[in-house]
């Protein structure tokens, strides 16, 4: 490995001419400039002070404080997307603008990373392909549970806390500088909402904007010029923003603060078009957009991020089609990193992504319903299927109404999350499809009366169940479906269920909680593949039990002396009770008719939610 002395040389070739500062040469009172983008590609420069070099600010790392001094930043204040800014002492590069105050000052000032503090990056890549052998990404159980319909998709559940806690080390006084992440093509509405989540994390949504296509050269990636990590691009984009400290050949330094802090990383690296930045005296910003991708990122580290030009980083397509209640279709196509160290943070981005689209292709609000298919394809050649259908509003117990468009983007952010985040087995996702087709008015129907044809049977015997089913502002319609009475339960009571897929799974839950704890990923794929439909009516009959699931294997109908021991026992691990045993489960779409005439028929799908149980016995 090469030595620091060595390293600082190799970075300090005659290509750039630039000299680096050591920080035990910086003093209070030296005046400086430093680089950064008010507007365009082209970097401008702005006076400085330092005030103090505070030592140990963090743990073996140091700060410069500084003053600016130049009416241009003085107007505009410390701007988010002014991290990575080269300051420069004496001719030479001291480092990078970084850190802000958190108080109300009465001039500017602003926080330096060391240079020598940020070229230690660079010494990082040796390590590489240990420390990615050594990731797990963190297998956040919540995806699956909101991919299920176990959970609400509520927003605040889309937040990567694991990722967002790393951002809490620093002093309440001095706060590495917010991130701009610029949302390009998203409506107005929808950055406000991502405003709201991201900002605890230290990154500020920002309203971003499309680059024409210019003439865009490598070569403009110089200390100074905005640099854009690429989370997602193509009818959309989404950009975090910041800045270019130092660049020597290929090897780029920038931020002076981490990313995410992810250590080794694989992410597009742009050169980024600062539209304009917004002045203020509590949240000053830039508004920008990535332009060209000129290499990666390859390191996300405490003083920085360290990017190389010329390298690639692989995306994952995304298309989606939308086609309207008067059948006229829309096609959208986007590519997002494919960066697993994100993977935790991209199900937010790609939620955020398919609600746009939505909402934007329908042009209007209004009663439809989302008739939704698709499939995440992985490299192996496994697919993990994306298919279901949502009324315009979804009744919740207790709980008010959700939005179809919410609740399927929610669901399919949220399985996309469960493959990504999984930390069961490596998977590589080749591309997402999906396609919405509109329907008019809220389809939703509820379940109001179950009841049999007979409450007594005997093995073998055949039980017709009658459903109820009204829909929602319109007719009502009654289901029958005929269930088997298997042999050797003589003298039992079975419980018949008529319910809805999201009722049914929930209640599931109750019986087989170890059931939506996979412990591979082909349970994992098996369970989101086998994911009930919103538009079926399913009935079932099941009975008490003395079961066991292991490692999501299921075990039934234990002898009770067996049963009774592992009772008595603290079970671990992978391991956990089933106390009920479903018999048999049949489905079928409801259709209702408007009129006596089955002519009439409306064969169109409806979600149906509600329960209703009602007991059998067995003679």
């Amino acid at each position: 490995m090469l030595t620091f002395p060595i390293l600082v040389l190799v970075l300090s070739l005659p290509l750039t001419g630039q000299e680096l500062l050591p920080l035990d040469q910086i003093k209070p009172g030296m005046k400086g400039k430093g680089l950064t983008v008010f507007s365009g590609y082209q970097p401008e420069e702005f006076d400085i002070e330092v005030v103090e070099v505070m030592h140990n600010f963090y743990p073996k790392r140091s700060l410069i404080l500084v003053s600016l001094e130049s009416e241009n930043v003085r107007f505009t204040g410390v701007a988010a997307g002014m991290s990575g800014s080269p300051i420069y002492l004496d001719g030479k590069l001291a480092g990078a603008l970084s850190y802000s105050i958190s108080v109300f000052l009465k001039k500017p000032l602003a926080g330096v990373t060391p240079i020598h503090e940020m070229i230690e990056i660079v010494d990082r890549e040796a390590s590489r392909a240990q420390e990615l052998a050594a990731f797990a990404p963190a297998g956040e159980n919540k995806f699956l549970q909101m991919a299920l319909a176990l959970a609400e998709p509520a927003w605040e559940q889309f937040i990567p806390q694991a990722l967002f806690q790393k951002k809490s080390q620093f002093s309440e006084q001095f706060q590495p500088l917010m991130i701009p992440l610029a949302f390009a093509g998203f409506q107005p509405k929808l950055i406000e909402q991502a405003k709201d989540l991201l900002q605890p994390a230290g990154f500020m949504a920002v309203n971003g904007g499309a680059v024409a296509n210019e003439n865009i050269s490598a070569d403009q990636l110089v200390p100074g010029a905005a640099i854009g990590a690429v989370l997602l691009r193509g009818d959309a984009d989404v950009d975090a923003i910041g800045t270019v400290t130092y660049r020597n050949d290929n090897r780029v330094l920038a931020f002076g603060h981490p990313f995410f802090d992810l250590g080794p990383v694989n992410m597009p690296m742009a050169l980024a078009k600062i539209l304009t930045i917004v002045p203020s005296e509590f949240n000053a910003f830039k508004i920008g957009a990535s332009a060209n991708v000129l290499g990666a990122l390859r390191q996300d580290r405490t003083t920085g991020i360290y990017g190389e030009v010329g390298q690639t980083s692989p995306l994952i397509p995304m298309r989606v089609i939308y086609t309207s209640e008067a059948g006229q279709e829309s096609s959208f196509n986007f590519e997002f990193t494919d960066e697993r160290a994100l993977s935790t943070l991209m199900p937010l981005v790609l939620r955020f992504v398919l609600v746009n689209t939505l909402e934007s292709a329908r042009l209007a609000t209004g009663e439809n319903s989302l008739q939704v298919e698709g499939e995440i394809r992985l490299h192996e050649g496994a697919k993990i299927k994306l298919e279901n259908f949502y009324p315009g509003m979804l009744p919740l117990s207790g709980q008010g109404f959700l939005n179809g468009i919410l609740q399927s983007t929610g669901e399919i952010a949220a399985a996309l999350g469960a493959v990504m985040a999984n930390d069961l087995k490596p998977v590589k996702i080749s591309g997402v499809d999906l396609r919405f087709t509109s329907l008019p008015g809220w389809r939703y129907a509820t379940i109001e009366q179950v009841w049999l044809d007979r409450s007594v049977a005997e093995a073998g015997d055949t039980v017709s169940v009658f459903s109820r089913v009204k829909a929602y502002r319109g007719p009502e319609t009654v289901v029958q479906k005929k269930l088997v009475i298997p042999a050797g339960i003589d003298g039992s009571f079975l419980t018949v269920t008529a319910a809805g897929a999201r009722e049914l799974t929930r209640l599931e839950q109750q019986f087989f909680p170890g059931r939506f704890s996979p412990r591979s990923f082909e349970q994992l794929a098996a369970l989101l593949n086998q994911r009930r439909r919103n538009d079926a009516l399913y009935v079932q009959l099941s009975m008490p039990d003395r079961g066991l699931i292991v490692e999501g294997d299921e075990l039934t109908s234990l002898p009770p002396t067996a049963y009774a021991i592992l009772q008595s026992q603290n079970l671990k691990g992978n391991t956990s009770f089933a106390r009920q045993r479903v018999l048999e489960e049949v489905a079928q779409r409801v259709s209702f008719s408007s009129a006596s005439s089955k002519k009439n028929a409306d064969d169109k799908p409806y979600a149906i939610s509600g329960m209703k149980t009602i007991r059998v016995r067995v003679k």
